[in-house]
């Protein structure tokens, strides 16, 4: 059983009542159990006493005797608790202010020439004849996976991700840690991903993968760092086992999405990959164990600098929430600027507004590029072993990493 103080359970209360109002703003929840059910029977909380509840958790922090840093930590959370309620009530706060508050960072748009910059890069690493997006659109139908192989193949993917990450990181996860695979089907008006991490606790994840929707070989080996080792599944176990039970950090025994842990949480996961392998090795292993047709593939040096620019495409996806949210710009100017690059496909970026038009996950997009660029600029691209160790073992804000 771990020890919650008064303070740990008002906090914990606080963030499930608010999940009541939003739905999936609670990513996950591995507290105490009484603390869940008794939200889940009471009445709806109003708003306003959830800001005097947050108001008074916040002066009440300076009593316990927490660390600095961790009462830093805790009082950003608390901060972005209290803005997601302030939005709930309708209170007139800038789009900038509120990612200031809900994410402890600073949101900027890419300049324009430098996607621009980007695009040439991945023109180049997609050679060959007819348009850019003519050439992906091609290799999208090449390498896309037959949905009856989709399982066997993440799985393959999986396990040999842990086996690196166990090389590395010698033993570094709970024993008892696992992972389900769950295959899914969304409906078409739904909002999709290809892959997605429910954290369930006790060591343990549901991997939500869906074979209808941009599943390609060639993302197997990333999508299961990412979702899994060392990415998402690792940090959350590890944090489970070293911060909530062994040093009973309340504050680590719940995700909520619209927080400064979201933008760390997918920095780690959309770098996970790079711990691993050099982008050499990646495109090698890629081909070897998940490409079915090898005659009909790039060369390995174009397969490699292909593998060198993915993660950078989310920039084009940071300005299109840039532009939707903040330049207050209609789907249709969406639509035209996100195609007019020629990289993202017509159905993804229908499945990128539907995003931007939910009350949870507007503000996310930004989370991959952020959370990304802050870990590459303060670590590098491949970032060493002790410090994605510390990412994965330490609680790190955004501003942490300026």
């Amino acid at each position: 059983m771990v020890k919650i103080s008064k303070l740990g359970e008002d906090f914990l209360l606080l963030a499930l009542r608010i999940g009541k109002h939003i739905k999936g703003y609670v990513d996950f929840y591995i507290g105490p159990e009484n603390l869940k059910q008794l939200v889940e029977n009471e009445s709806l909380t109003s708003p306003n006493k959830l800001l005097n509840d947050s108001n008074a958790l916040i002066k009440q922090l300076r009593t316990q005797g927490y660390s600095k840093e961790r009462e830093r930590y805790i009082e950003k959370l608390l901060v972005a608790m209290k803005t997601s309620i302030e939005i709930l009530k309708g209170s007139p706060i800038s789009i900038k202010e509120q990612i200031s508050r809900l994410y402890d960072v600073s949101l900027q748009p890419v300049n324009e020439s430098k996607l621009y910059d980007l695009k040439e890069e991945i023109n180049k690493a997609y050679m060959g004849s007819g348009s850019l997006e003519a050439r992906l659109k091609e290799i999208r139908v090449q390498r896309k996976v037959a949905e009856s192989d989709v399982f066997d193949l993440f799985k393959r993917a999986l396990e040999i991700v842990k086996n690196r990450t166990n090389e590395l990181l010698t033993n570094f996860l709970p024993k008892n840690e696992t992972i389900i695979i769950d295959l899914v089907e969304k409906k078409e008006n739904e909002i999709k991903w290809s892959y997605y991490n429910w954290y369930l606790g006790n060591y343990s994840s549901r991997i939500e993968v869906n074979p209808s929707y941009d599943i390609f070989w060639s993302s197997f080996l990333s999508a299961a760092a990412h979702e899994g080792y060392p990415g998402h599944h690792t940090e959350f176990v590890v944090k489970e086992q070293c911060l909530f039970r062994e040093l009973f950090q309340f504050e680590h025994s719940i995700l909520l999405m619209n927080s400064p842990k979201l933008i760390i949480s997918e920095g780690i996961a959309n770098l996970a990959i790079n711990m691993l392998y050099s982008y050499r090795d990646q495109a090698e292993i890629s081909v070897r164990e998940f490409c079915r047709k090898k005659t009909d593939e790039d060369s390995l040096d174009n397969i490699t600098n292909q593998y060198s620019v993915r993660n950078k495409m989310n920039l084009f996806v940071h300005n299109l929430a840039y532009h939707a949210l903040i330049d207050e710009w209609s789907n249709e100017q969406l639509v035209r600027y996100a195609t007019s690059f020629e990289i993202l496909s017509k159905e993804n970026v229908d499945n990128q507004i539907k995003l931007l038009n939910n009350p949870v996950h507007a503000t996310t997009d930004f989370s991959y590029s952020i959370g990304s660029n802050l870990i590459v600029d303060k670590y590098g691209e491949f970032p060493s072993m002790d410090n994605f160790f510390d990412l994965l073992t330490k609680p790190v804000l955004p501003s942490d990493l300026i």
